[in-house]
């Protein structure tokens, strides 16, 4: 007998924490707006740092999806050879690009006990600027432009009812870019490049 009330304590116990715990979420997740800033710390593709990251307004209601946007921008600079370099001549051209991708996004917001995951997805454009030399001889720039999809998610955890620190991963994708295409240069070079990554975000959630 004393051991069914000591079971019995304890599983009023676990039930009142779990009904709290979730209490709390709900309350951290009730709300009329919310305002997402996440700051970008890192780009898979990337091969330094980085300048980028997202935006988003959330509401409460119910199946219509929220929106966002996300911004990346990074510096590649490499010093290639001609692919068909002879005894006699020697083709080197110095690259620095600059690749910027920015997408629209469509979210949700799933509420979870103690944490709340929010998955989403967007389209938008890439643009890469490369300025050439080659040989040390100033070229003309090459720009290319493509389109992108993104898929993203991020997971918070909510204080109180307004604030919601989180932790984000956007995964941008797009076909290689030949980033001389647009210039006549004297040497072949293989520059084709593929700058689809992940971009991992920090961030916080303000509600109103």
């Amino acid at each position: 007998m004393l051991n069914r009330t000591k079971y019995f304590r304890k599983l009023c116990l676990s039930g009142s924490f779990l009904v709290g715990l979730i209490s709390l979420s709900s309350t951290a997740n009730a709300q009329f707006i919310g305002i997402n800033v996440d700051y970008g710390i890192g780009y898979s593709a990337a091969p330094g740092s980085v300048n980028g990251g997202s935006v988003g307004i959330s509401h409460p209601a119910p199946f219509i999806p929220n929106i966002g946007y996300s911004s990346v921008s990074f510096i590649d600079k490499e010093t290639i050879d001609s692919d068909n370099n002879t005894a006699s001549v020697k083709n080197t051209a110095l690259l620095e690009t600059t690749t910027t991708i920015k997408t629209i996004n469509l979210f949700y917001n799933i509420p979870f006990p103690v944490v709340t995951i929010t998955v989403g997805f967007g389209l938008g454009g890439v643009e890469t600027i490369t300025t050439i030399k080659e040989n040390n001889v100033d070229k003309d720039n090459s720009d290319s432009k493509d389109s992108v999809s993104e898929v993203f998610f991020h997971i918070g955890l909510p204080f109180w009812n307004t604030v919601e620190f989180h932790l984000g991963y956007h995964l941008m994708s797009f076909s290689s870019i030949d980033i001389t295409k647009s210039v006549i240069l004297g040497g072949n070079y293989t520059t084709d490049k593929n700058y689809s990554g992940g971009m991992t975000t920090i961030g916080v959630q303000v509600a109103f």
